[in-house]
């Protein structure tokens, strides 16, 4: 008998871990539990993977359902089979990240729409799509002149980060507009707002997860929630990756302003574009950095100059060598945690930090 909190599948053929197929998503046992967690035993092996509740600007997906669950495994295990793919674009989205974050949250757009260039485009501005599609948000040329951009002969601003991404918000607060819920606005990016609404009126359904959509745009956002958690939240995953995309994933890269760690994001913000996630790009000063420009006499200037950095190491004429020893011994202690102390964490499993690296 089948609980009302379980639903059980039948395994059938069983392949390496991370190389899955979507054939072998469907012959997955898995059970949903009433905290949102569902846990899912992984092909070949006696290890159960404990999903983790996941959400796209504040809308939780449902994974007690059993057709959303078998999807966003089959994706996560098809997007993880790339491993070099998912590299490139997380350094790319180091460098491009810090560019997009601001003008979201100008034009109050969700953080999570950031991800949305990664299944576009691939943070690649030059790219084209048979349909015409181009630049970093894929934008069509007349869609992009209507939000304002040049698309001409000699001259296309979808290839300028900045100018598309003005356009994009502007088009996708339109949307949201029309369609109320930031889940259909990221399926009528991808398929139109014409089709999106046509289903919804003829299926009279405004839930993403259960519209009947064109097979592309059916899985476009749980790609998009692929990237957020595979490139936020790896170690949640740890048992669907491989060894070495796990230690690619998490190994930091210069210009990160976090590793990506295990703690899993509360909202607390009930405005998702100002939702206080941790973000990419330069490190602001911390409640240690914070003290020790106390011992070393810092001003209130040189704090707010050090906002998207560590504080200065120029000495004042007010600081004593005593304080300047202070602060130099210190900061010498930052320092990445060894190979042989992650090993040592991996095999404590509860005690995982959020962080490869910190302050000791």
């Amino acid at each position: 008998m089948i609980k009302e909190a379980s639903i059980f599948l039948i395994l059938s053929t069983l392949k390496p871990i991370g190389l899955a197929t979507a054939k072998d998503v469907h012959s997955r046992e898995f059970t949903s539990h009433s905290n949102g967690t569902v846990s899912v035993m992984l092909p070949g092996t006696e290890t159960i993977q404990s999903l983790q509740p996941v959400q796209f600007c504040g809308e939780f997906v449902p994974l007690r359902q059993s057709n959303v669950t078998r999807r966003w495994v089959t994706v996560l295990l098809q997007q993880s089979r790339h491993r070099d793919y998912l590299i490139r674009l997380r350094k790319r989205a180091v460098k491009f990240f810090p560019v997009i974050e601001p003008i979201l949250a100008k034009y109050q757009i969700p953080r999570d729409f950031k991800y949305l260039p990664l299944v576009e485009s691939d943070l690649t501005g030059t790219s084209t799509s048979p349909k015409g599609a181009g630049g970093y948000w894929q934008l069509m040329p007349q869609t992009a002149r209507d939000f304002g951009l040049i698309v001409r002969s000699g001259l296309d601003e979808r290839r300028d980060l900045q100018k598309s991404t003005m356009a994009a918000c502007r088009y996708l607060r339109e949307l949201h507009h029309e369609l109320g819920s930031w889940t259909l606005v990221a399926a009528a990016y991808n398929s139109g707002v014409t089709h999106v609404q046509n289903r919804i009126d003829q299926q009279g359904i405004r839930s993403y997860y259960n519209l009947r959509l064109h097979r592309e745009t059916s899985t476009y956002l749980y790609r998009v929630l692929a990237y957020k958690e595979l490139l936020t939240r790896p170690r949640m995953y740890s048992d669907m990756l491989s060894p070495g995309l796990l230690a690619d994933l998490t190994r930091p890269l210069p210009g990160e302003r976090f590793q990506p760690g295990v703690m899993p994001f509360v909202h607390s913000s009930g405005q998702p574009g100002l939702e206080p996630e941790p973000t990419w790009g330069p490190r602001s000063r911390n409640l240690l950095e914070e003290t020790l420009a106390q011992i070393a006499g810092d001003s209130e200037d040189s704090g707010a100059a050090s906002d998207a950095g560590s504080t200065s190491m120029t000495a004042s004429p007010a600081q004593t060598p005593m304080a300047m020893t202070a602060l130099l011994g210190l900061r010498v202690l930052r320092f990445r945690r060894t190979r042989l102390w992650q090993v040592f964490l991996a095999a404590k499993r509860k005690i995982q930090p959020l962080f490869d690296w910190d302050w000791v």
